[in-house]
């Protein structure tokens, strides 16, 4: 199994979905299709980089090497490079070759989590987690259901918080201090005193809630039976 990067030529990208819509674009064009571009030389400058560190597999020099697959620059046309590594050694690896990135100019996209791993354009306004996936940055309302409807026992919290701190998280099943297959709805209004608690049954209310909260719809703090939090 291999862990892959996108790294690519151009303005920044909006937020991580924007970045996800650009990725395709490129995707289809440089890697799904035909087209044998050239790539440009900010992007040879950027590949050539990699492999002074880590040369390409199959060379003398390449014993330790990461990537998974050879030539390296072979991965890489017009201004977009998209390219493996092994997955043992991916978390080392793409935070590295994320950083390189960034000191290229260039953009860095993560597919497996669906994040830009450089600078987005504008500032987040709302980052949302879960047990096993990396932080998204500014989800829509389908992103935050995809990720809420696979709350299970061995994924068994999600949060989305916002830039001033406040924040709503889901807990499941007995981890999250509930009955089995109940929900535990957590908010907080920014300030510790301004901490509650609501336990659901059903899934779809917990995504109503995840909703209400990207919306800034002000009914949430009535809608769900709320008490205090006590720790």
């Amino acid at each position: 199994m291999s862990y892959d990067l996108a790294v690519w030529e151009g303005d920044r990208p909006a937020n991580d979905l924007a970045a996800a819509a650009e990725f395709k674009l490129l995707y289809d064009r440089y890697v799904g299709s035909a087209d044998n571009t050239e790539p440009t030389a900010r992007i040879v400058a950027y590949v050539r980089a990699l492999l002074d560190r880590y040369p390409d597999i199959g060379t003398d020099a390449g014993d330790d090497s990461p990537w998974s697959t050879a030539p390296l620059m072979n991965e890489a046309g017009g201004p977009l490079v998209y390219f493996p590594m092994v997955w043992r050694r991916s978390e080392e690896v793409s935070a590295w070759a994320a950083r390189l990135a960034e000191e290229h100019g260039l953009n860095c996209y993560d597919p497996q989590a669906n994040q830009l791993r450089t600078a987005a354009r504008e500032a987040w306004r709302f980052e949302l987690t879960s047990a096993l996936q990396r932080p998204v940055r500014d989800p829509d309302a389908e992103l935050a259901r995809r990720v809420l409807v696979r709350l299970s026992a061995d994924n068994h919290f999600a949060v989305l918080k916002r830039a001033d701190g406040w924040y709503i998280q889901a807990g499941y099943g007995a981890q999250a201090g509930t009955r089995p297959g109940w929900y535990v709805l957590e908010r907080r209004d920014g300030v510790p005193d301004q901490h509650f608690r609501a336990e659901v049954v059903n899934i779809d209310e917990v995504v109503r809630a995840f909703v209400a909260f990207l919306d800034g719809d002000p009914t949430l703090a009535v809608r769900f039976p709320w008490q205090p939090y006590v720790v």
